[in-house]
């Protein structure tokens, strides 16, 4: 699990560096950052939710992570660039937090 803890701290990484970005009014270039982000955090997502299943007891809670992503998506659909940025910074990456902090 700890190569599962390493990679969601990588994306946290990652999405902190879009935000930054973002927030840099460099739209462009974090959008087009933004598309291998994602292609990294989709890699984390299918060993969550196995994780999930295999560890009830850990409270590790998919289900919001995905939430969170869908509001990602749903931002980036309306070219809202300060949205996309917000729910990265303070949906997707403390959800992610919170799923690293209570993976074993």
């Amino acid at each position: 699990m700890d190569n599962l803890k390493k990679n969601i701290e990588k994306v946290i990484h990652e999405i902190d560096d879009v935000v930054e970005m973002f927030y840099q009014q460099k739209t462009k270039e974090a959008y087009t950052r933004l598309d291998s982000v994602l292609a990294d955090l989709l890699q984390v997502v299918d060993p969550i939710h196995a994780y999930e299943e295999e560890h009830p007891e850990e409270g590790v809670d998919s289900e919001s992570l995905t939430d969170a992503l869908k509001e990602t998506l749903s931002a980036m659909e309306e070219k809202d660039a300060i949205l996309t940025a917000d729910v990265l910074k303070y949906e997707v990456n403390e959800k992610l937090e919170t799923i690293m902090n209570a993976i074993q």
